[in-house]
């Protein structure tokens, strides 16, 4: 006989297996939150400290992907302590995981690989204060066109501000398939976001 009063006993071990057994279920059937992938550093050659002679640092933004077309926003940053204008498009070369530059045709404005006019605008003078920025696009399409030849993976852009400028080196996947064609629109403002 169980002398025990009701309002305190303990579930019997079988009652409190099955009790954890739905939980489990339960919780498995449940949406996991969004990953919100914390953002990426930035992966330029020279630290984020450091600012080259030319008072110009070249960094990565955000790269969207979508079906195959690549848009990748480069930002020039003016980090040194007077104004600097730049005009036209960056000069930029596809690198190997070598940093050997690969056949890859550079062209200015994006209309050759897709049709963004919102971002492909005709070149204009910028002018940068100290602290200031101007953004490019370069786009690029990931698709074959030619199972007989290899697809070409570059591992790093070589980005000058402008022909002639110095160049900086940014690690990041250029995924062209057979394409072998990369778009680049003028530098210009920062839209806002």
């Amino acid at each position: 006989m169980n002398t025990t009063p009701a309002g305190t006993r303990r579930p019997s071990l079988p009652a409190t297996g099955l009790l954890l057994t739905a939980l489990g279920l339960l919780t498995a059937c449940t949406t996991a939150p969004p990953h919100r992938p914390s953002p990426a550093p930035s992966r330029t050659s020279p630290s984020a400290s450091a600012c080259p002679e030319s008072g110009l640092t070249v960094r990565e933004g955000q790269i969207d992907a979508v079906m195959g077309l690549r848009v990748l926003t480069v930002e020039l940053h003016n980090c040194g302590t007077r104004p600097r204008t730049v005009n036209g498009y960056p000069d930029v070369r596809v690198l190997d995981d070598d940093r050997e530059p690969l056949d890859v045709e550079t062209v200015h404005g994006l209309s050759s690989v897709a049709t963004l006019d919102e971002v492909d605008t005709a070149p204009e003078p910028v002018g940068l204060e100290p602290g200031e920025k101007a953004v490019a696009r370069l786009a690029w399409k990931n698709r074959v066109t030619d199972s007989t030849v290899p697809a070409t993976d570059g591992s790093y852009l070589d980005i000058a501000p402008t022909e002639g400028e110095d160049r900086q080196t940014v690690e990041i996947l250029v995924d062209l398939g057979t394409t072998g064609r990369l778009g680049t629109s003028a530098w210009g403002r920062p839209s806002e976001e």
